[in-house]
């Protein structure tokens, strides 16, 4: 009776090493998917922080590009508004020689100089000239000096006005050459400006997906700590049964080869006994149980 209990409870025993080292067989299994999986998330989280911290660097680059670009925006601006305010004064400066000439009027007799030359060179050569005629000629030295002067201003104003024309169409040329180069700095700026504001936006997604893939690396930390533990657990239970398991099968195989050698030496001692009646109620005896009876120590 004791033996058949200690069979049911060897056997109870082998079923629960079974279920136990399967259990433990499952959680290796769920162990290296977890550490496969984090390994997989530690490689995207790295990569993903990489190219977070490389779109950073590329917008700081556009923003630093951006604001050099702005600053001389700034400057070409300053020159423009300068130029304009130069160009503004020397056009009420050109309306007003425009005017001056306009009252002078302009001049019809551009040889009023042969004249005057000529004339004096009359009075000078001249010999007998009347009152009146001295008079007359000096009159119109007179006047022709007069239209002179008034020549000579005109060419004067007209000298000043063709010279601030010339600087005024200069100035014109650079106020346009600058505001050009103010347009197109200003669109480049742009571009940095969206160039920085796309890698911004790109940079901060691709973090937030890498602190996604961090945070999941954390939780699986603790999984997979909490594996470790149970699979130490399960690791000590399996080998405490199978030292128990062992010594149970080792002391009931014991157990058996001894009820075996009873039951045999009970057969034994019948049966010699049996054929030692035989012998002393005169019967023969073959060698084998000549070999039992000495066995049995009865001869």
């Amino acid at each position: 009776m004791s033996t058949e209990s200690e069979e049911i409870n060897i056997e109870e025993k082998r079923e629960l090493l079974s279920d136990l080292r399967l259990r433990r067989k499952d959680q290796i299994t769920k162990l290296h998917e977890l550490n496969n999986r984090r390994n997989e998330l530690r490689s995207i989280r790295d990569k993903k922080n990489k190219e977070s911290k490389d779109l950073f660097e590329e917008s700081r680059n556009s923003r630093e590009r951006r604001d050099q670009i702005n600053e001389e925006v700034q400057v070409r601006k300053q020159m423009r508004d300068i130029l304009r305010e130069d160009a503004d004064k020397m056009g009420k400066r050109l309306v007003e020689l425009g005017s001056q000439m306009k009252n002078f009027g302009a001049p019809r007799n551009k040889r009023v100089g042969d004249k005057i030359r000529r004339l004096e060179r009359q009075l000078e050569t001249t010999p007998f000239l009347t009152k009146e005629m001295e008079k007359q000629t000096l009159l119109q030295l007179e006047e022709l000096s007069s239209e002179f002067e008034r020549i000579e201003q005109f060419k004067d104003l007209r000298s000043e006005f063709r010279e601030f024309q010339n600087k005024l169409r200069y100035m014109q040329t650079e106020i346009k050459t600058y505001h050009t180069s103010v347009t197109t700095l200003a669109q480049e700026s742009q571009v940095h400006q969206e160039k920085m504001l796309n890698a911004t936006k790109g940079a901060k997604k691709i973090k937030e997906e890498a602190d996604e893939a961090h945070a999941e690396i954390i939780a699986l930390n603790a999984s997979i700590s909490a594996i470790r533990k149970e699979l130490d657990g399960l690791t000590q239970g399996v080998k405490k049964l199978s030292s128990e398991l062992g010594v149970e099968i080792q002391a009931a195989r014991r157990a058996k080869k001894v009820e075996a050698k009873r039951v045999r030496d009970q057969k034994l001692d019948a049966k010699a006994a049996e054929i030692l009646k035989r012998f002393e109620e005169g019967g023969k005896l073959t060698l084998d149980e000549f070999k039992v009876l000495m066995e049995r120590g009865l001869i």
